[in-house]
């Protein structure tokens, strides 16, 4: 295990998927971060020690706003739909950026990049890599079922946080299916623009475990060569 501090949060690295040694993956250059705005960890001091050990150790590190992917969440949450979930989940995203101006305004530049969730959708390799992944979903039974595990336990830990959905619990499972499959498909597509490392503070996804494990057949190139390192961001206050 690898750790770091910032102030009084500490870094650890846990679970690299597939198991390759930490200075290989470093050895890569460049990482990218997605931000899920709905977790807690990409707050203040716990989102500053994750980004200064990023830039701290990869020559250059991508930070990823997923803000319109969470419009599936309005739906789930608030029943918004099209244009106005949208615009409910750019809004958060805007406010991401106003909290955190800062932060990123004091690192440097030539190895930090903030970008937005609808560039990655306008990218060519994400078209691609979605259309390959979405018959995938259609035509690969496991893969499906993986996906749906995994948009299972997104349901659940949901309904921790607000117990009251606006949709069924079928209707969840396929928005967050949906979120997932949206996703994955940018994450492929990031990895064919060369940035094939992924930070997260948390477990990978089981869907991409199974990936990473050479389970299934047909499947993007991107995916087949990223790289998921777990962090573990402990607070010491």
């Amino acid at each position: 295990m690898s750790t770091d501090s910032t102030n009084t949060n500490r870094i650890q690295v846990g679970t690299i998927t597939p198991r390759i040694p930490l200075d290989e993956v470093v050895a890569r250059g460049r990482c990218y971060m997605g931000i899920s705005l709905d977790n807690p960890v990409f707050r203040g001091g716990m989102l500053t020690a994750l980004v200064r050990w990023a830039v701290g150790h990869f020559g250059h590190c991508q930070v990823v706003v997923g803000d319109t992917l969470r419009r599936h969440n309005e739906q789930i949450l608030h029943g918004s739909q099209g244009s106005i979930a949208i615009e409910a989940a750019r809004a958060v995203g805007d406010a991401f950026l106003r909290d955190h101006r800062d932060l990123f305004a004091s690192l440097d530049h030539g190895r930090l990049c903030v970008i937005r969730w609808d560039e990655c959708l306008s990218w060519p390799e994400y078209r691609t890599d979605r259309k390959s992944i979405d018959a995938l979903y259609a035509g690969e039974p496991d893969f499906r079922s993986a996906v749906q595990r995994d948009a299972f336990a997104f349901v659940k830990r949901m309904k921790k946080r607000s117990p009251k959905l606006a949709v069924s619990d079928e209707q969840a499972i396929e928005l967050s299916s949906q979120y997932l499959l949206e996703e994955i498909a940018v994450f492929s597509a990031l990895s064919m623009r060369s940035w094939s490392v992924e930070l997260y503070p948390g477990p990978e996804l089981e869907v991409l475990v199974k990936v990473a494990s050479g389970a299934f057949a047909n499947i993007p190139q991107g995916l087949r060569q990223r790289v998921n390192v777990e962090l573990k961001c402990i607070s010491e206050t």
